[in-house]
C-alpha cells in the first residue's frame, strides 16, 4: 500500500454567505488532500506550513483523521492564512481572496524537513502554495507528485528543478494552463516532457486526460457531473486517489476511480458522509464504474458549442443574472451568444422593415447555436417565444429562473431544465454538450 507524504499550506477556508449557502469555515489547503487519503484508508503523514495560532487545531484535526505524523516545516507571519471563497461551486470564477497575501513571510524549519526526508514514504504530494516549492522538491527523496494550482505560472519554474516530477497535475483554471494551452492537448503536454514523467489535466466538469511520456500512453476519464455542494479542494482529493492507486491499477482505471472519489468529495462538506461515500465507491468494480460513464467534454470541444442566451437584454433592465450566466459559460470555454448585443436593440417606434431585419438576424443566430439558455427576469414575450421555438426545433433548452417566477406549466414543463440554481444550469450545459459531441463522432 502507498504511504504518502503531504506537503503544503494549511489555511482556513471561509465560504462567504450568499443566497445559495451559509457562511462556512473549515480547514483548507492540504487538509483537503488529507481528508481524501483518510477516507481511502491510505497511510499518510503531513509536513505543513501555517501560522502558530493554528498549530494545535491542525494537529488535533489531522490526528483525528488518522494522520500518522504531523510535522510543521514552516512558520508563517504577516498574514492570518485565511482564504475567502465567494463562489464555492466553480460555476464560474470563484472569487478567491487570500487575506494579506503580499505580506506573507515564511521561516522554514529545516531540521523538520530533513526529518521527513528520511522517512520511508512511497510518494510525496506537494500542493503548490506560498512556499518555495522548488527548494522543497530538491530536499525530498522518492517519487514527487505536484499540483501547481495557481502559484506556478511559467515554465521557468520547471527548468530550475533538480529532479523530474513523477506526476504533474494541472487544472483548466490554473495560470499555467491559461498561458500555454493552445487547443491541443498533446502539444500542451509535450511542453513538460523534459520535466515530468506523467501529466494529468483536470478539465473540471468535462473529465480529465493524462499522458505518460515514456510509453506515449494517452488516457482519459469522464467526470461525474451533477449538482454539487462545493468544488473547493476537490482537485486535491482527485490527486491523492490517482497517486495512491496508480501502482496497483492502470492509468485509466486510476483516473476513473479518482473521478468518482472527487465527486463524493464535491457532494458534501461533512467528512464522515464523504468517507461513507468513498467506502461504497471502493467496493465497486472499476470496470463497472467506467461503464457508467459520465461527461467527457474536452476544453477545446467546448468552443464549438454556441449557446443562444434568450433574455430581455435591455439597457433599462438589471442584467446581472445575464452577465453571470455569460461569464460562467466563458469561464468553462463555451461560446455564449447574446442576440441583442450582436444584432442590435430595436429602437422605439421601429419600422416594419427594421423589425423584420432584427427578427431574421436573431433567427439566423439561433440556427447557428447548439442550445438555448433563457434567463427569466420577468415574463418577457420575446424570451418566452424563443424558449418555445427552440424546444419545438429540438434544441436543448434550459431556463435559468433566478427569481423563481415560473409557474405556468407550459413554461415549467417544456424546457429540458428549469432552475433558480446556476450550478444546475451549467451542469446541464455540460451534459447536453457532451451528447452533441458524441453524436457528431
Amino acid at each position: 500500500m502507498s504511504r504518502v507524504l503531504l506537503i503544503g499550506d494549511v489555511v482556513v477556508d471561509v465560504t462567504l454567505r450568499s443566497k445559495q449557502q451559509e457562511t462556512k469555515l473549515r480547514m483548507g489547503g492540504i487538509v483537503h488532500a488529507a481528508r481524501g487519503l483518510w477516507a481511502q484508508n491510505i497511510p499518510y503523514s503531513v509536513g505543513y506550513i501555517a501560522p502558530s495560532y493554528l498549530d494545535d487545531q491542525i494537529r488535533d484535526y489531522l490526528k483525528a483523521h488518522d494522520c500518522e505524523e504531523v510535522v510543521k516545516i514552516g512558520e508563517v507571519t504577516g498574514a492570518p492564512y485565511i482564504f475567502l471563497i465567494q463562489e464555492p461551486k466553480e460555476i464560474g470564477n470563484q472569487g478567491y481572496e487570500f487575506l494579506l497575501r503580499e505580506e506573507i513571510k515564511i521561516e522554514y524549519i529545516y531540521d523538520n524537513i530533513s526529518y521527513l526526508a528520511e522517512k520511508e514514504l512511497s510518494d510525496t504530494l506537494l500542493i503548490s502554495g506560498n512556499y518555495d516549492l522548488a527548494d522543497l522538491i530538491s530536499r525530498l527523496p522518492g517519487k514527487i507528485h505536484m499540483d501547481v494550482a495557481n502559484n506556478v505560472g511559467d515554465l521557468e519554474f520547471f527548468k530550475n528543478l533538480e529532479k523530474k516530477v513523477s506526476s504533474l497535475f494541472i487544472s483548466t483554471s490554473s495560470a499555467i494552463f491559461q498561458k500555454y494551452y493552445k487547443n491541443n492537448f498533446l502539444d500542451f503536454a509535450n511542453i513538460f516532457k523534459t520535466y515530468v514523467e506523467k501529466l494529468i489535466l483536470k478539465e473540471n466538469r468535462g473529465g480529465s486526460r493524462g499522458f505518460v511520456f515514456e510509453t506515449n500512453e494517452l488516457f482519459s476519464a469522464a467526470s461525474q457531473t451533477a449538482p454539487i455542494q462545493h468544488s473547493v479542494g476537490v482537485g486535491d482529493v482527485f490527486d491523492t486517489c490517482f497517486i495512491s492507486n496508480q501502482p496497483t491499477m492502470s492509468s485509466t482505471n486510476a483516473l476513473v476511480l479518482s473521478s468518482w472519489i472527487a465527486y463524493e468529495y464535491a457532494s458534501t462538506s461533512y467528512p464522515d458522509d464523504f468517507k461513507k461515500g468513498v467506502e461504497r465507491t471502493l467496493k465497486s468494480d472499476i470496470a463497472e464504474l467506467a461503464k457508467l460513464g459520465g461527461v467527457s467534454l474536452t476544453w477545446e470541444e467546448r468552443k464549438d458549442i454556441s449557446i443562444y442566451i434568450a433574455a430581455p437584454d435591455f439597457d433599462h433592465v438589471d442584467k446581472t443574472p445575464i452577465d453571470l450566466l455569460e461569464n460562467s459559460l466563458l469561464y468553462h470555454n463555451f461560446r455564449p451568444r447574446r442576440p441583442i448585443v450582436e444584432n442590435g436593440l430595436m429602437e422605439k417606434g421601429a419600422s416594419k422593415t427594421r423589425k423584420q431585419e432584427l427578427f431574421e438576424k436573431d433567427m439566423t443566430l439561433l440556427g447557428e447555436c447548439s442550445m438555448l439558455v433563457a434567463v427569466l427576469l420577468y415574463n418577457d414575450p420575446g424570451t418566452l417565444i424563443e424558449i418555445g421555438l427552440a424546444s419545438a426545433r429540438g434544441i436543448p433548452t434550459m431556463v435559468y429562473d433566478p427569481y423563481n417566477q415560473a409557474e405556468n406549466c407550459m413554461l415549467t414543463e417544456l424546457p429540458n431544465l428549469i432552475s433558480d440554481d446556476l450550478d444546475e444550469i451549467i451542469s446541464e450545459v455540460f451534459i447536453e454538450s457532451a451528447k452533441i459531441k458524441n453524436n457528431e463522432k
